[in-house]
């Protein structure tokens, strides 16, 4: 064989392994990820009207309002509650959609109420505080809420991170960007974490919370308005379990909880909740999803009374 018949061969080779993995990587659904708008104000928000299955078996759907439920926004079809978080509530690509929080807590409040999730993987109270702002609609049609705290949740908004993290558009190159953003990172710090930062309460911050539960509060026209989650992760839970303080806010959080006449719910001392229910350090499993949203439900029912 001539060397320039063995190149022509290698290079068809080289193609078709390409094109191959082209193929495999976009019949796999591992591009069937939600895609997100960008801007400098929420940093980043789900598009609407979207849907998928992730690896084919792991669907989600996000309806007009960027809200991680198939029903468009209706506040006169039930009894409204916002359920308000990031990761904890959307959930990733873990789950499917029946497996998400907001469904499971859907199954058990029953009919007679709408649960609308309004969450993104990364996102601080101050991202979820900028939704609010936009959504006032949303807002002003509530009967109930359960807002998710986090340690570090009034630091700072969580930005954009980029195409690897939380794209925009769907790329071109299908087997690259798999690459890129799936196998890489477990070899290569790309820096493309999508937790959301840490850091100490900042009074702008602080403020813009409380002013939208101050919002919320007055607009569910109820005693006992809402909830706000405490959620530790797997070692803040240990920590809880040896007497000992978790979560640095609690103060500021105590002081709100009581202006506004909210529940606070500490995961960390619920005896329901374990060390076991965490699928790694922060998010919960399957399991950990039903025993929140069995929580919360008996929550909600109480705070409806």
């Amino acid at each position: 064989m001539t060397f320039r018949r063995a190149t022509g061969w290698v290079v068809v080779g080289l193609v078709v392994t390409l094109a191959s993995a082209e193929a495999l990587v976009r019949v796999s659904g591992l591009l069937e990820f939600p895609l997100f708008a960008v801007d400098d104000e929420i940093g980043y928000i789900p598009r609407p009207h979207q849907h998928g299955c992730f690896l084919i078996e792991r669907c989600w759907v996000f309806n007009d309002r960027s809200m991680a439920t198939a029903t468009d926004w209706n506040p006169a079809l039930h009894s409204n509650i916002l359920l308000i978080g990031n990761s904890i509530v959307m959930g990733g690509g873990h789950f499917d959609q029946r497996e998400r929080i907001a469904a499971l807590l859907q199954d058990r409040l029953g009919p007679i109420y709408s649960v609308w999730p309004i969450a993104a993987n990364g996102w601080t109270n101050v991202n979820e505080a900028v939704y609010l702002e936009r959504h006032p609609e949303v807002l002003q049609n509530t009967q109930t809420f359960v807002w998710e705290f986090m340690t570090g949740g009034l630091s700072q908004p969580t930005p954009w991170a980029g195409e690897y993290v939380w794209p925009s558009k769907r790329p071109k190159w299908a087997s690259w960007y798999a690459l890129r953003r799936f196998v890489l990172p477990r070899f290569i710090d790309f820096n493309t974490s999508e937790l959301p930062p840490q850091g100490a309460i900042r009074p702008l911050y602080l403020a813009g919370f409380e002013a939208k539960l101050a919002e919320i509060s007055r607009a569910t026209a109820r005693s006992n308005p809402g909830i706000i989650l405490l959620y530790p992760n797997r070692a803040q839970l240990l920590t809880a379990h040896e007497g000992k303080e978790w979560l640095p806010e609690r103060q500021e959080l105590e002081r709100l909880s009581g202006q506004y006449e909210l529940t606070l719910l500490d995961l960390a001392k619920r005896p329901e909740w374990k060390e076991s229910l965490y699928r790694e350090d922060i998010h919960p499993t399957v399991e950990g999803n039903r025993v929140l949203a069995a929580l919360l439900s008996a929550a909600i029912k109480d705070s409806l009374r």
